[in-house]
């Protein structure tokens, strides 16, 4: 089986979160490898084929992970599946798990301050070993060096920005040079959810991959992302009956 699958160029990891965590994140950590991760869903494929800069940061990560169903099953057309949704949020409490297991050392960047500080209060209260490198709300500007040579002096095992993208890859792409060791990885919307701020969908609808039109449903706002769907299927298809 392939290791890499592309979709509409952006190679993506092929494996299950399971394996990845154990036999890539896990040997990193402990060797202490600078690792850059991105969880990519139909909305990221788009945005950076639309946007060349933002597709060269991407394309330098380590792993590319395949967030969201869309990708999945735009990997089916192209008869190269990849063999499951590996998503930011689940993958970050893997890693509170192996820094709670290990005692490895997490910093925690973005959101709104309240509910940062949320967050980090339940990281410290579920994963009583790990810890916490410290914690910055995302009302930044991505182009100031200041905090992250901050962040990088705490020198944490693992870096979670939740600063949405494209700012969050921008921000790690940017500082990275300025960091010895750690797991980078951005993880849009999930500290809100970590905070209790907004509700992730019931195991039912992650089952029946309607994750996404769970979100929808409580944030309205985000159906003008959701237009780029439709288009992302298109070039799919297009692209599997050429082939």
């Amino acid at each position: 089986m392939k290791n890499i699958v592309e979709i509409l160029s952006i190679p993506f990891t092929n494996t299950t979160k399971k394996k990845f965590i154990k036999d890539e994140i896990t040997p990193r950590l402990k060797q202490e490898k600078k690792t850059f991760i991105v969880t990519a869903n139909p909305e990221i494929v788009e945005y950076a084929n639309d946007h060349p800069k933002y597709k060269d940061i991407i394309c330098t990560a380590d792993y590319i992970t395949p967030d969201g169903i869309g990708v999945i099953l735009a990997s089916r057309w192209m008869k190269e599946p990849l063999q499951e949704r590996v998503s930011g949020f689940d993958m970050m409490k893997d890693l509170f798990s192996l820094a709670d297991k290990n005692g490895f050392s997490v910093y925690l960047l973005g959101a709104e301050e309240s509910v940062i500080e949320e967050a980090a209060n339940k990281v410290q209260f579920e994963y009583t070993n790990i810890e916490l490198a410290g914690y910055h709300h995302g009302y930044i500007d991505i182009n100031d060096a200041g905090l992250a040579k901050k962040i990088a002096r705490q020198r944490p095992d693992i870096v979670l920005v939740a600063l949405g993208f494209p700012r969050q890859e921008k921000w790690i792409h940017k500082h990275y040079h300025l960091f010895e060791k750690g797991i980078f990885m951005g993880v849009g919307g999930s500290f809100d959810v970590l905070a209790g701020k907004v509700k992730r969908a019931p195991v039912f609808w992650q089952k029946a991959n309607l994750e996404w039109l769970y979100r929808l449903i409580q944030q309205p706002a985000r159906w003008r992302r959701m237009l780029m769907l439709p288009r992302f299927a298109l070039k799919v298809m297009i692209k599997s009956k050429r082939r």
